[in-house]
């Protein structure tokens, strides 16, 4: 039990960093442009005043040229909208596109190196909720414009991009992204919106399989969306109670064996072995998905960071509930070897 804990307790610190945050926010950002002098590179004005994920005021001086990013989601953005070139440090963690990883680091999850983005000199750092607490602060009093991006579903995930776009003066790129992924989205949910909850198969989406239970997520929670927008309903959406779950609520093997998912999408954040042991436990030989050979595995990248490639995700997980609806989408996984 305790190292299942373990488990857990790592696993939400690296969620929160990388991907997301559990309490509903008021959305991205707010713009309140300050009347001063137009910067011919961004289309906006700067001074530009924002208002950010955390309800906080920011001030960008100039048109942004040293980026700093404390959070995966943001470097990818940045790198998405073509800004690789002003991204000058980010973390250990920041892994994708493969640039990325060659940026100076200041640091991991919530221990930035201060003194490294002194030396670097940034003129916007772009932070996540875990930064709230100490980091931003600290930074704020040494007078870095420093801007929290926490979205928490798909349509926060496109209106951060928006807002990335527009506090850097790339807001042509950003518009492109979005409604790209607008168009992607929609020819999904044309589809599965003409489902009802009885003729959605039930999935069990799975983070850990291990020691102490089987951690999944909460109604509240973007993979949740994901599942229902693909066609499906998971069964961990409610509680016993009948009530909508927060987070990421527990399982006991005998609740998954009860509810008798069709379909069980592990992910592969773990290194498989979650997908490993549901494969390999003979007491799930009966239930729907286990015999029916509907059990997948899945890159988190592609249905846990709040970016642009949660489509992708999002098309896996259409082709993988609803295979009837998306043939394409099937094939492709398939063929990717996930």
């Amino acid at each position: 039990m305790k190292k299942f804990l373990n488990v857990v307790l790592v696993f939400i610190v690296w969620w929160v960093v990388a991907v997301w945050g559990i309490l509903p926010s008021s959305g991205p950002g707010g713009l309140v442009s300050s009347p001063d002098a137009p910067s011919p590179s961004s289309g906006e004005e700067f001074p530009l005043t924002v208002i950010d994920d955390l309800d906080r005021s920011v001030t960008i001086p100039t048109c942004p040229e040293r980026i700093i990013s404390l959070a995966p989601s943001n470097t990818e953005i940045l790198f998405e909208l073509g800004l690789g070139d002003r991204v000058i440090g980010d973390t250990v963690y920041c892994d994708y596109p493969e640039e990325a990883k060659g940026k100076e680091k200041v640091g991991g999850y919530s221990d930035i190196d201060i003194e490294k983005v002194i030396a670097l000199n940034p003129d916007l750092i772009l932070a996540e909720d875990i930064h709230k607490a100490e980091v931003i602060p600290a930074l704020e009093r040494l007078g870095y414009p420093v801007v929290a991006i926490v979205p928490h579903n798909l349509e926060e995930i496109m209106s951060s991009v928006e807002f990335i776009g527009k506090i850097t003066g790339s807001q042509e790129q950003a518009s492109e992204i979005v409604q790209e992924m607008h168009l992607r989205i929609n020819a999904i949910s044309e589809k599965t919106s003409l489902l009802s909850w009885d003729e959605r198969p039930k999935v069990l989406y799975v983070l850990w399989w291990g020691e102490g239970g089987i951690m999944s997520v909460g109604s509240n929670t973007p993979i949740d969306e994901l599942i229902y927008l693909a066609g499906g309903r998971s069964i961990s959406h409610y509680d016993s109670s009948g009530n909508p779950t927060i987070g990421w609520p527990t399982l006991g093997l005998e609740d998954v064996i009860y509810a008798n998912p069709d379909v069980i999408i592990a992910d592969l954040g773990d290194g498989g072995i979650s997908l490993q042991n549901i494969l390999s436990d003979p007491r799930l030989s009966g239930i729907g998905a286990v015999a029916g050979g509907r059990v997948y595995g899945i890159d988190p990248n592609f249905t846990n960071r709040p970016t642009p490639r949660i489509v992708t995700g999002l098309e896996q997980l259409a082709g993988l509930i609803s295979p009837q609806l998306f043939p394409d989408f099937y094939s492709l996984y398939v063929a990717a070897g996930t």
